[in-house]
């Protein structure tokens, strides 16, 4: 099919709905429902500043898209007045064509608007936005003469882009539309990329020391501690941190690292209007974060250290806040294709499990791709020792824990990791207990083997034996937990309940008992009888 032939058909092709210029009664309606109608973020992606002929009305459409793009949200009635008072100040009355009255009784008159039905003009609206986005989509189609290449894929791709503009139905595609693709990694099955990765542990475990050693094989092309033998992808690292001084804390520690510090840039923060630097906020400058990622494609890895410093003045123990706060640096991160690393600390309260111990909302670990923890090694006489092990890992295969230890060099340390990985019954959980708990719950797995290695027991005489041994329900309940002891009920009517040990257990127990026998024996058999003694 040659050109002047495919052009014919374009004409053919083209949506039946008819252009329907805006009036600026419509135009004044458009403009109210950006502000006021919640549907205000769909209908905003689709703005073209082309389809407004009212300057007046084109100028104010462009601030709540400019606010839009900078905040990823519609501005308030008071922040618009507020955008709009800048917008006007900024130029000279003789520079200003219409002048500032016309914008004022706009400004008036929209406000006049708030919750009018504005739905006929939105339908309006989106129906053009379709019609201009199939025009233009057909265009790139023989600009590019992608029907004598037969791109075939290329040309659905458009129609498809085409038919979204102006959908309102929550993005709905068919899952054959929708490419496949594997997840990629900045440190394979542990850090991905386009995601958020969170690194929690309690405070002075060495969470800042782990991100200077990721920080040093980005910035060098480096190697991770499970591929020694594999070169990294090089590139460039950005960081943000309120707990790390940038002059005696960040330079010193990545040089000690091994980085190249020219691959590593350090953001310390945004200006407010007096010009004064104030540590960035994700929910209004992410805008910030995007220029630099958008300058420089060079960046791989972004550490925030702590991230619930970045998340501004909202409730981090809302599920809801904390995912509204964390979506637009997810956005980001996905777009330009880098890793974030969000640096949290754990509370005190021992008592939880890990996953609940980490500070704030739940949220967090929602929006994280990965969740590692660092713990000491409390049977390391130096303190040196630091397990790094796994918590949420939702994009790969689980993985083992990894051990390295702080390798003092005077002012600083360095990250030094073990050469093997942890075995498979490593338990973080048990790693972050106190000492004191710790060794209740060794105690109570001894006794609970001890007990089971014959067989299946009631609940009530295992319950009522612990309770003379001094352990209590809770840590009883823990160290079945913990060995994967199983529970069932009797089937007589009344049945009691029982719990017994798996056969893998099982058997370790009968094994260390025999062994413990013979131990015993051995001792006996040695034992002088009384009538030899000297």
């Amino acid at each position: 099919m040659n050109e002047n032939n495919y052009s014919k058909k374009k004409s053919e092709g083209k949506p039946k709905e008819e252009i329907m210029p805006f009036t600026n009664a419509t135009e004044k309606i458009l403009l109210a429902s950006f502000l006021f109608s919640k549907e205000a973020p769909e209908d905003i992606h689709d703005v073209k500043l082309k389809h407004f002929q009212s300057t007046v009305i084109k100028n104010m459409v462009k601030l709540i898209r400019d606010f839009y793009e900078k905040y990823s949200r519609i501005p308030s009635p008071k922040e618009f007045h507020q955008c709009m008072d800048s917008f006007l100040n900024s130029k000279e009355e003789k520079d200003l064509s219409p002048p500032k009255s016309e914008y004022c009784d706009v400004y008036e008159e929209i406000l006049l608007l708030e919750g009018e039905d504005f739905e006929p003009a939105q339908d309006l609206f989106r129906r053009f936005a379709r019609f201009q986005a199939h025009n233009e989509a057909l265009d790139k189609i023989i600009e590019k003469q992608m029907i004598e290449k037969e791109d075939y894929d290329g040309i659905h791709g458009l129609m498809i882009e085409a038919y979204d503009t102006g959908s309102r139905d929550g993005g709905l595609r068919k899952l054959s539309d929708i490419e496949a693709k594997d997840v990629e990694w900045l440190w394979k099955n542990h850090i991905p990329l386009g995601e958020i990765t969170i690194l929690a542990g309690d405070p002075g475990v060495g969470k800042s020391y782990f991100s200077y050693f990721l920080s040093a094989q980005v910035s060098t092309g480096g190697s991770w501690p499970d591929s020694s033998k594999i070169a990294i992808e090089s590139g460039k690292v950005l960081i943000l941190s309120t707990d790390e001084d940038p002059n005696y804390c960040i330079r010193p520690r990545s040089e000690a690292a091994g980085a190249n510090i020219d691959n590593i840039l350090v953001l310390e923060g945004a200006r407010d209007k007096r010009g004064r630097i104030r540590i960035i906020n994700l929910t209004r400058d992410i805008h910030r974060l995007e220029d630099i990622l958008k300058k420089d494609k060079s960046y791989r890895l972004l550490v925030i250290d702590p991230l619930s410093d970045y998340v501004g003045r909202i409730d981090q123990h809302s599920y809801g806040d904390v995912r509204w706060a964390l979506n637009p640096l997810l956005t980001l991160a996905r777009k330009y294709h880098v890793a974030v690393v969000g640096i949290m600390h754990c509370n005190k309260n021992t008592s939880l499990q890990v996953l609940y111990r980490i500070m704030g909302s739940m949220g967090f670990m929602a929006m994280a791709g990965s969740v590692w923890v660092i713990a000491k090694d409390r049977e390391d006489e130096e303190q040196k020792r630091r397990f790094f092990a796994p918590l949420k890992h939702r994009l790969g295969p689980e993985q083992k824990a990894l051990a390295f230890r702080l390798d003092n060099l005077g002012k600083v340390a360095r990250v030094i990791f073990e050469s093997e990985p942890l075995e498979d019954s490593f338990d973080i959980e048990e790693a972050l207990v106190p000492q004191e708990r710790a060794s209740e719950t060794k105690k109570a797995k001894k006794f609970l083997l001890e007990m089971l290695k014959d067989g299946p027991m009631p609940t009530n005489e295992i319950k009522s034996a612990a309770r003379n041994e001094g352990i209590s329900w809770g840590t009883l309940r823990k160290a079945k937990e913990k060995m994967g002891i199983g529970a069932s009920k009797g089937k007589e009517e009344g049945g009691r309940w029982f719990w017994e040990l798996d056969e893998f257990t099982k058997g370790k127990a009968l094994i260390e008992a025999r062994a413990k026998a013979r131990v015993e024996a051995t001792r006996e058999k040695h034992k002088e009888a009384p009538g030899e003694k000297k």
